[in-house]
């Protein structure tokens, strides 16, 4: 793993939290050596580190460099809440991906509610250090009623007649992309009702998991668009 770190900028230093600095120790950095840390912004900071505390790391900047590569078109990904271990290793490997957006709204079937993204933000944290992606993908809650209103809507569904070929044809060099995948137990007859149909797909004759199904689908568009290049 890249010894990357995560900080927060405090006047001409950076500050480590607790859960960075349990990650200085364990790979044996100390005083005076160099890191390298993100601020999830896109900015990378190269420091010498100060001072190592408890609970917190003082770095001083020694050189700033800002991430400049930008994944086209936009990829917003909205998931229905499910099982936490399968949402966080969806939402990690979707940073890996380079999703850049991702939103959580409860559907009907939703075995669980999530009122803290606490957890998920650490995920996107450690997935983005570990990739080397200074740009931390956002993560929000939304209502499922929001779903009607954005932009190039992709709704992964089984019942849907049409593939991901066809939905690509449609578009014209588009900006952004909306994934919309349902709960681990999928979408009521009533959620699918209220969705828009446009472009609803489904991914071939094999049944997949959740978290299998939002990684195949961005994989898919990653490399139509050659978004990783």
């Amino acid at each position: 793993m890249p010894n990357a770190f995560y900080g927060t900028v405090k006047n001409e230093t950076i500050i480590l939290d607790k859960n960075e600095t349990s990650h200085i120790k364990i790979v044996r950095f100390h005083e005076n050596d160099e890191i390298k840390v993100y601020d999830g912004n896109g900015n990378i900071y190269y420091c010498k580190i100060d001072k190592i505390k408890k609970n917190e790391t003082i770095c001083q900047i020694v050189k700033k460099v800002c991430f400049e590569k930008i994944y086209k078109p936009q990829i917003n990904f909205y998931i229905g809440a499910s099982k936490f271990d399968r949402m966080k290793l969806l939402i990690e490997k979707l940073v890996e991906l380079r999703v850049n957006n991702i939103y959580i709204f409860h559907g009907q079937k939703s075995q669980l509610k999530f009122k803290n993204l606490e957890k998920f933000k650490r995920t996107i944290i450690e997935s983005s250090k570990q990739s080397e992606y200074p740009i931390f993908p956002k993560v929000e809650l939304i209502k499922f009623e929001k779903l009607n209103s954005i932009k190039n809507p992709f709704i992964l569904d089984l019942t849907a007649k049409s593939d991901i070929n066809f939905a690509l044809k449609q578009l014209n060099n588009p900006e952004i992309i909306s994934i919309i995948l349902g709960p681990d137990m999928g979408f009521s007859n009533d959620e699918l009702s209220k969705l828009p149909s446009l472009y609803r797909i489904n991914l071939g004759n094999s049944i997949m998991r959740f978290e299998t199904a939002g990684i195949y689908i961005l994989s898919i568009l990653n490399y139509y668009f050659n978004r990783l290049y």
